[in-house]
């Protein structure tokens, strides 16, 4: 993965945290997040809204994703 999705997508979960707080007690709140953010992702493409911006709102997917990763590792099934 490239280094600087790597530091985009941090940077992201850190934003996410301090915006909306700890989410991650429900894989349903991330799973919602992360299907809104992909929504997004597909606006910006469909209306070109250019490179950075579409790049941002998949840091954004990529960010909920990943916490909701975390969440499902903590949380294993037994």
């Amino acid at each position: 993965m490239n280094i600087d999705l790597i530091k985009q997508v941090d940077k992201e979960i850190v934003r996410q945290i301090e915006k909306w707080g700890a989410t991650d007690e429900n894989p349903i709140v991330l799973i919602a997040a992360a299907t809104e953010e992909l929504g997004e992702v597909a606006h910006a493409v469909f209306h070109d809204e250019g490179v950075k911006q579409i790049r941002q709102e998949i840091s954004e997917v990529i960010g909920v994703l990943a916490r909701l990763y975390d969440m499902v590792e903590i949380i294993k099934p037994t």
